[in-house]
């Protein structure tokens, strides 16, 4: 892995998960870290952790973000450019999910899971790209293993996932030229709140469980 020092980091869906994670697991980098979401007092707890691992507060930057919604997506680039002057690498973590079969999935949950797992990564990167080019950055765009293979009741899930997938194949040739770097990754099923509170059980790793009153979830 190249240097990560002082390179500018933003991380949607820092506050539990992969992203807070990630933020923990990069913080030992060295980078100028941007934790992203809805939950600020699980950033603060992300931040400490950090923190913990060597990154100076200095270094971090706590922005509340509901990705979904456009102005807190400017606002998030807005900080980070004020804070710390450009941007070198985002991170599109934040994803929502909801177990229900197609018979049993509103239009209105479809809209939300795909605000959610696709919109709100494309906005968050047209906004960032124009930082990118400056910098020569990347993307990191994370997926999951639903966006190949299909599971019961993630109809939804599934579907934006594949959608991310392709979102990522097509900037990496748009950016190309721009020598701005766009991979995805695509995890199993790992266990987090994300997976618990759909009803996973702990055994279970290779299954999705069926919630007939199935919530719209967040990581």
């Amino acid at each position: 892995m190249s240097s990560l020092t002082d390179k500018v980091v933003i991380i949607t869906g820092a506050s539990s998960g992969i992203g807070a994670s990630t933020c923990v697991h990069l913080a030992k980098l060295k980078p100028k870290l941007v934790l992203a979401s809805r939950n600020v007092d699980n950033l603060t707890k992300v931040s400490e952790q950090c923190q913990a691992n060597g990154l100076s507060s200095e270094s971090i930057l706590i922005v509340h973000c509901d990705v979904d919604k456009e102005d807190d997506l400017r606002n998030l680039v807005d900080e980070t450019v004020s804070k710390f002057g450009h941007i070198d690498v985002l991170v599109n973590n934040a994803g929502s999910s909801i177990y229900r079969s197609i018979m049993d999935t509103t239009l209105d949950m479809f809209d939300q899971t795909v605000r959610t797992n696709l919109r709100a990564p494309f906005y968050l990167s047209q906004l960032c790209i124009p930082h990118l080019i400056k910098t020569q950055g990347n993307i990191v765009n994370v997926s999951s293993i639903s966006s190949t293979k299909a599971f019961p009741t993630a109809v939804a899930y599934c579907m934006a996932k594949a959608g991310l997938d392709h979102l990522t194949r097509t900037l990496a040739v748009d950016l190309a030229g721009k020598k701005v770097r766009v991979n995805s990754v695509n995890p199993g099923v790992i266990i987090t709140n994300f997976q618990k509170n759909a009803g996973m059980a702990d055994d279970k790793y290779e299954q999705y469980i069926d919630r007939p009153n199935g919530d719209i979830l967040y990581v």
